[in-house]
């Protein structure tokens, strides 16, 4: 009864790709050296199709099986869909015959290299299915995996890349590489899938793959400063000039929390000289910071204050530079100017305000008298007032340091002795150069 219904299937399914191509597989070599053969290979590529299609894996891996073994040529889909259909043989065969079908499925990725080419992508599916199937295989999943990405590089499926990860990490494991290899094979991916990612920064199947390559490297423990600065170090000194090694090496030690090390900040100086980028240039004005290069840090600011369109992030540059040349360099006329000029980006910058408050506070020589030199205090309290207007999310810090400064307004004798009354206008002088308003200790 099965014999006669597959007859039948075949007879269709070959009336139906006659009708559809003619006789023209019957000139075709691809099908067979002679005309018999290419009809049998015609009606078994019809059979196993049918049955594909219908998920009868069972009963399409007879037919496939010979046009896999007479005429493997006529169709790339012979390699694709008998993948499919081995692996569901393979689930559901004993373990004594599993081995075999095993290696039927790695013969058909090199046959489907052989007749087909697309090496690099054929290899990344062996190596997945062989460690799938076959775990202890791990290392020659492995070589297959690093061929692939050999050939791909950045064109590489995420797939691929994360199993390469997966691959390094048995290999660590079983102490077939070493924490050096690791690195190198995480940095290769990481760049890869950073290239991929900067192209389609939404793709979820990028993003995961992202995430797991990271735990699975994170997991093996071999990225530390005291592996990362002594591999990466040589390098660097031998070819500061690589763009793609500085990259490289800053996202590793970034990742590895290594900022801190003199070969970070070092390799983030070379890499600004070659590819120039405000949010580069204020990350070293930051690392500057951590090593007391004041002067660094105001050149880097400026260079991120330059190089930034952004006019908010502009505005924070201007207002973290104005604080480094306000405490560090005591420049108070020039520091003020860059907290005026981070208000004319943002408006409501209220710590911009606080800021010139508490230059203000500080001085203590602006004037020639007593009152003069309290007179700042006006214009400090001025600006912490003007503060709260114009983000009403610091009035309650505001508040306390207006109180606070109060205590050093002028007393109502100071006033009467310079024929002042409360109300009254008044021009503080020196740099600060404010026009304020007379008012009494209370």
């Amino acid at each position: 009864m099965k014999l006669t219904r597959n007859l039948g299937i075949a007879l269709i399914a070959l009336t139906l790709s006659s009708a559809a191509y003619g006789q023209a597989y019957l000139s075709n070599p691809k099908y067979g050296p002679d005309e018999e053969s290419r009809k049998e290979c015609a009606a078994n590529l019809s059979v196993y199709s049918e049955y594909y299609k219908q998920k009868n894996y069972v009963e399409a891996k007879k037919t496939w099986s010979q046009v896999f073994s007479k005429c493997p040529a006529v169709s790339k889909n012979t390699f694709i869909r008998g993948a499919r259909i081995v692996k569901e043989s393979y689930n559901k065969a004993s373990e004594a015959n599993k081995p075999g079908l095993l290696d039927t499925l790695m013969l058909l990725y090199d046959r489907r290299i052989e007749y087909f080419g697309e090496r690099g992508d054929v290899l990344g599916s062996k190596a997945q299915d062989l460690y799938t199937l076959a775990p202890e295989r791990y290392e020659e999943a492995y070589g297959y995996s690093k061929e692939c990405l050999d050939l791909l590089k950045s064109k590489a499926s995420a797939s691929d890349l994360f199993f390469n990860m997966t691959l390094v990490n048995a290999m660590f494991t079983n102490q077939k590489i070493d924490a050096e290899a690791v690195i190198e094979a995480y940095s290769t991916v990481s760049d890869y899938l950073d290239m991929q990612l900067a192209a389609k920064p939404d793709d979820e199947k990028l993003q995961s793959a992202k995430a797991n390559i990271d735990a699975t490297f994170a997991k093996m423990g071999v990225a530390n400063c005291s592996n990362l600065v002594p591999l990466f170090g040589p390098r660097f000194e031998a070819n500061p000039s690589d763009a793609a090694l500085c990259k490289k090496i800053r996202n590793l030690m970034q990742a590895n929390r290594c900022t801190s090390e003199p070969l970070f900040l070092n390799v983030s100086v070379a890499l600004f000289k070659l590819e120039p980028s405000a949010s580069l240039a204020y990350d070293i004005a930051h690392l500057y910071r951590g090593v007391k290069g004041y002067k660094e840090m105001e050149n880097y600011y400026n260079e991120a204050i330059n190089l930034e369109q952004d006019s908010l992030r502009r505005a924070a540059y201007y207002y973290e530079l104005a604080t480094l040349t306000f405490g560090e360099f005591k420049k108070f006329a020039q520091a003020k100017a860059l907290a005026l000029k981070a208000i004319d980006l943002k408006p409501n910058f209220g710590e911009a305000y606080r800021l010139i408050g508490d230059m203000y506070a500080s001085e203590r020589n602006c004037g020639g008298d007593e009152l003069a030199r309290k007179a700042v205090y006006w214009a400090a309290v001025d600006k912490y007032a003007k503060a709260k207007e114009v983000d009403p999310s610091m009035t309650e810090s505001m508040n306390a340091l207006i109180s606070t400064y109060s205590q050093y307004f002028p007393s109502k004798e100071d006033l009467f002795f310079h024929d002042l009354k409360p109300g009254d206008g008044y021009s503080v002088g020196c740099w600060i150069g404010e026009r304020t308003t007379v008012r009494e200790r209370r």
